[in-house]
């Protein structure tokens, strides 16, 4: 019944009620008039409780049975005859709507937790599969996962648990040193390490494992916990302790030896009463035999020395990083570290030699009373020096021996911190400084793999547009991948550099970078990257773009090796570039000649982005990264601008869904109109 219905209905009850009441008084007197009035007065507040408000109370008791009953599709339930006209019908339908949602809300939550477990079933296989051990800890160093493999090499799976700490099973002090380092290092927004090797002892056993610590940061950036993975190195440090001990027999025993037959020699010279012939003989045979003896003692010590040396785990180290570390373990002694220079790169084991510098450093306070020291790195012929300055007087060189005879660290056990710093090459002296009334303590130690410094590249404009069209409307045919959700779809993020930007007038690829997105994920692991000989000279004006040269591609394959590789990488992926028809027709020029066909759908995140902010004007690679807050890599490298478009792709995918583009037909139509309309009204300008 509606509303206009029932409010008529009221209207004539009340009338006649009205009417009966005025027949009553008119012929019964007052009193009949006010019983029938009292009798229709009843009636009305009966036929409002039947009809509006037991209804009403009936449909809120069902709305909240829906509302409360999540999990169900609970129903409204029967009103019968009521006045409440069409809102039943009206509540009805949210219910239904609610309902669907609620279904399809379900069913998503089915999907997801279904591929979460899929995810974990895959995880835990590959766990397993690993021969590393691998645990994953919280900053607290409690297991929130972890490996049968890491359970056996530390021989002790009753104390591996959920939960339970690492330091149990795991030395601590290496853990708490690397997590410090990489926290340090993620404060660097520009540092780009995320991960650091270490090496740590198992507690109660003669064990030593390798490691390799990475941070684990969650969706707001802050440093939540670290992954490790371990390998036992037990037999090889045993090989390196053998070594040392070879080197220290041969080369203080045998000279031992050798001392005594150079003695033997010089008594032979003391006796005149000998033969000439045979005191020149015998001498002669001595002093030959000691000679050689002592230079091929020289010779096995050095050679044992290089072959032993750099076999420690070492990494490249940033010397700002050990001052770092270095400052909070020596405030309780009263000492001020300082770093003054240009901080440099190293080569070598961080935990080791944190405790040698702090025993060091330490031993000069002792000794000389400063409380403030600088530590100043300086690049020397193949090696960098790290000196120790303070106000004083030089470490005699016998007192200087006896430092190195001393335990590098509480934890090291017998380890000398001669002992540290041989594994690093080094043989430290001290000696006055250049400025009066100063002295210093050298240590010479390794040059790191990396170069110590790279020129910041120049920011350069972007490349021209290209536009083809045929690669939008190549696809729009297919209806199967037309409608399939655009963020669930496998793509291939690729960018090419190139001799110049004329392909038709010669200009050839140099390097190709690729990598994947799939499932809104960046597979930066799965990375493709290749340079390319071009087959001619790379111009100059070239080379300031991307900063290949002829000698960085000189003895690479050419593009008809490569192509077949990058469409193998590929495979049925959506092929995704910044301006990509520029990179694509440079690709497809040259595809037949390496049998190859690049049929794939292709998307341009340039168009894509004119689609969406039409009225922006500049839509080039390097605006788009700063107007979304992405920080380029090896800006016009392959990879790093591949890497920073496959960032870019991710944040329009989020503004496609915001705004109902969720298929990928949908997304190509409208960025192919979005780029004719450009393309038009940029003729129209120029016309």
């Amino acid at each position: 019944m509606g509303h206009g219905r029932a409010r008529a209905l009221l209207l004539v009850v009340a009338a006649l009620a009205a009417g009966l009441a005025y027949a009553a008084a008119l012929f019964g007197g007052p009193l009949a008039a006010a019983a029938t009035a009292g009798a229709f007065v009843l009636l009305i507040r009966f036929w409002t409780e039947k009809r509006l408000l037991a209804p009403s109370r009936r449909l809120v008791r069902g709305i909240r049975g829906v509302l409360e009953a999540r999990s169900s599709d609970t129903n409204l339930g029967q009103l019968g005859w009521h006045a409440l006209g069409e809102l039943p019908e009206a509540v009805d339908d949210v219910v239904t709507t609610l309902r669907a949602t609620r279904r399809e809300s379900r069913k998503a939550a089915e999907s997801e937790a279904a591929r979460v477990d899929a995810q974990k079933a895959w995880l835990e296989a590959i766990l397993q599969a690993l021969g590393e051990g691998v645990f994953v800890c919280n900053r607290q160093h409690k297991i929130m996962l972890y490996n049968q493999a890491a359970a056996e090499l530390v021989d002790a799976p009753d104390r591996v648990g959920l939960g339970r700490s690492v330091g149990e099973v795991l030395s601590l002090a290496p853990l708490r040193h690397s997590l410090t380092r990489l926290e340090n290092r993620h404060r660097d927004v520009g540092h780009a390490e995320t991960s650091a090797p270490f090496v740590c002892a198992v507690p109660d056993t003669n064990r030593i494992l390798h490691g390799r610590m990475a941070l684990l940061t969650d969706r707001a950036g802050a440093a939540s916990g670290y992954l490790v993975t371990l390998t036992d190195i037990s037999g090889e440090l045993q090989l390196l302790a053998k070594g040392d001990g070879v080197r220290r027999a041969l080369t203080r025993d045998l000279r031992g030896m050798v001392g005594n037959l150079r003695a033997a020699a010089e008594t032979m010279g003391a006796f005149p009463d000998m033969a000439p012939d045979d005191r020149a003989r015998f001498e002669a045979v001595v002093l030959d035999e000691s000679t050689q003896i002592t230079q091929t003692l020289d010779m096995l010590g050095q050679e044992i020395r290089g072959h032993m040396l750099g076999r420690w785990p070492m990494a490249d180290i940033y010397v700002t990083d050990l001052v770092q570390c270095l400052e909070p373990q020596l405030e309780g002694a009263g000492v001020k570290v300082t770093l003054v220079g240009l901080p440099l790169w190293l080569h070598g084991d961080s935990l080791s030699l944190i405790q040698t510098l702090e025993a060091l450093i330490r031993r000069i306070a002792e000794t000389s009373g400063a409380t403030e020291i600088d530590v100043e790195p300086m690049l020397g012929d193949r090696r960098v020096y790290l000196d120790l300055v303070w106000e004083g007087e030089p470490v005699p060189s016998a007192e200087l021996e006896r430092w190195l005879e001393a335990p590098s660290s509480v934890e090291a056990g017998a380890q000398r911190l001669r002992d540290v710093l041989e594994r690093h090459g080094s043989e430290p002296w001290s000696t006055r400084a250049s400025r009066p009334g100063t002295a210093l303590l050298r240590l010479p130690l390794l040059a790191p793999d990396r170069p110590q410094f790279e020129p910041e590249k120049v920011r350069l404009p972007a490349r021209p547009e290209f536009y083809d069209f045929g690669l939008m409307r190549e696809h729009q045919g297919d209806a199967a991948l037309a409608g399939r959700r655009f963020d669930e779809l496998p793509f291939v993020v690729f960018d090419c550099e190139m001799t110049g930007l004329h392909p038709m007038q010669g200009d050839e690829i140099i390097q190709i970078g690729a990598v994947r997105v799939v499932q809104g994920r960046l597979l930066t692991g799965e990375s493709f990257e290749r340079l390319v000989y071009p087959g001619r000279p790379i111009p100059p004006a070239s080379i300031k773009f991307h900063g290949l040269t002829d000698a960085d591609v000189a003895g690479k394959p050419p593009l008809r090796e490569v192509l077949p590789e990058f469409r193998s990488y590929v495979d049925d992926a959506v092929l995704v570039g910044h301006n990509a028809a520029f990179d694509m027709k440079f690709i497809t020029l040259r595809q037949h000649e390496a049998g190859v066909t690049f049929d794939n759908p292709v998307l341009d995140t340039m168009l894509i982005s004119k689609m969406l902010d039409e009225e922006e004007q500049d839509h080039s690679l390097d605006a788009l990264c700063d107007r979304y807050g992405i920080a380029i890599t090896g800006r016009h490298t392959a990879l790093g601008d591949t890497i920073a478009t496959a960032e870019l792709l991710l944040k329009l995918c989020e503004r496609l869904e915001a705004q109902g583009l969720t298929t990928f037909g949908e997304v190509m139509k409208a960025s192919n109109m979005a780029a004719q309309l450009r393309h038009r009204g940029a003729i129209v300008s120029q016309g």
